[in-house]
């Protein structure tokens, strides 16, 4: 028979950072009890909190400044938090550049914050993902802990609809140039949930752009085709030059214009 204490400890041991949140629903503690448990745990020095709702548990020995990764706190940042964007792509271990800044979905709107060096940013999804706000996302554990990170096929396609959560166009292509196992079908399914010609032209361009070393089949890029802006849409928002890309209706930049077998007019 499992006390109540050991549940607590259990739960500790498989939360190495949580929310108050999933503390109560694991539990089954509320109110009054809750917050008096949260209190004598962070007494005894088991736990300490990091913010309002966050806590982590203090490994063995560690100072009472002990600051867990940040892709934790980001992903315990709210109940439905999903790690996205630079987060995710700092998570698969494909991200080129460090990152201080620790985007995370969340349907909950709520305020950007920053513990010592680190700020977490929470993102509101795409009103087109109300019903689908799950699509794509997996459930991978970091320090003993779950937590929700968006799959490779969801990350890609997102870090082109919001660019400035991504890191620019050499951290996508350098994370994913020679990314050859993607799922094609749940890019699609994905892209097509979105209803962004904007993003889907971004996309089927970054394809044409590594077709050979990322093995994408010629199908998957004509369906993208068939999705791409009625009219020229820029690939950066506000970087309003550039080269047509025909193909695509996308104005690109000299960055991205290179090495490319494309047609473009000025």
């Amino acid at each position: 028979m499992v006390t109540t204490r050991n549940k607590f400890t259990e739960f500790f041991d498989s939360h190495r950072v949580f929310n108050t949140d999933e503390f109560q629903e694991h539990c089954a503690v509320t109110g009054y009890h809750a917050r008096n448990t949260l209190v004598k745990y962070t007494q005894s020095r088991h736990i300490r909190k990091l913010r309002n709702k966050l806590y982590t548990v203090l490994p063995e020995g560690s100072p009472d400044t002990f600051m867990p990764s940040p892709l934790l706190i980001a992903g315990k940042s709210a109940e439905d938090a999903v790690l996205s964007y630079s987060s995710a792509l700092t998570y698969y271990g494909m991200a080129r550049n460090l990152i201080f800044t620790y985007p995370y979905l969340s349907q909950k709107r709520a305020h950007q914050y920053q513990l010592g060096n680190d700020c977490f940013q929470p993102c509101m999804p795409s009103k087109e993902l109300k019903d689908a706000y799950h699509f794509g996302v997996t459930t991978q554990i970091l320090w003993n802990t779950p937590i929700q990170v968006v799959c490779k096929e969801r990350l890609l396609v997102d870090l082109l609809d919001r660019l400035s959560l991504s890191g620019g166009w050499e951290e996508i292509a350098d994370a994913f140039q020679y990314e050859n196992t993607l799922n094609w079908l749940k890019l699609i399914k994905y892209l097509e949930l979105l209803k962004s010609p904007a993003t889907a032209g971004r996309v089927g361009f970054f394809l044409d752009r590594f077709q050979t070393t990322m093995d994408v089949p010629d199908e998957v890029l004509l369906k993208l085709e068939g999705w791409k802006p009625g009219s020229p849409e820029y690939f950066y928002r506000n970087y309003r030059k550039g080269y047509l890309d025909k193909r695509w209706n996308l104005y690109i930049t000299d960055e991205m214009r290179k090495n490319t077998e494309s047609e473009y007019v000025f």
